[in-house]
């Protein structure tokens, strides 16, 4: 898969990617499609492998993630968020689900 698809659905669904947050959770959720073993990987261990490529701390990876899923709910995207994944539910999701929601999309979805 093309780390293009990621940043496309990301866009698609209304996340800012002017956020600081946006190339983390980028690159995580290609991360978490792309590994073999994606289904075992667990939120802390792409937060580690995350904080090791951009060189910052797993703690500044996830705080950089829930500052702008914060921003992007509040803007109200589940709308967007819901049409486009099909997942039912528009409200807030902690990082962890709404990682694997885009992850298992993409996996179901990829060209």
């Amino acid at each position: 898969m093309d780390k293009h698809y990621v940043s496309e659905l990301l866009i698609r669904i209304g996340v800012n990617p002017s956020y600081r947050g946006y190339p983390y959770l980028s690159y995580i959720i290609f991360q978490a499609v792309s590994d073999d073993n994606g289904p075992f990987l667990t939120i802390k261990v792409l937060y580690q492998c995350a904080s090791e490529y951009f060189h910052v701390s797993p703690d500044s990876i996830q705080h950089s993630i829930r500052t702008l899923l914060d921003a992007y709910w509040e803007q109200g995207n589940g709308r967007h968020f819901r049409s486009v994944t099909g997942y039912p539910n528009t409200g807030p999701l902690p990082p962890k689900e709404f990682i694997a929601v885009l992850s298992d999309y993409l996996q179901r979805n990829m060209p």
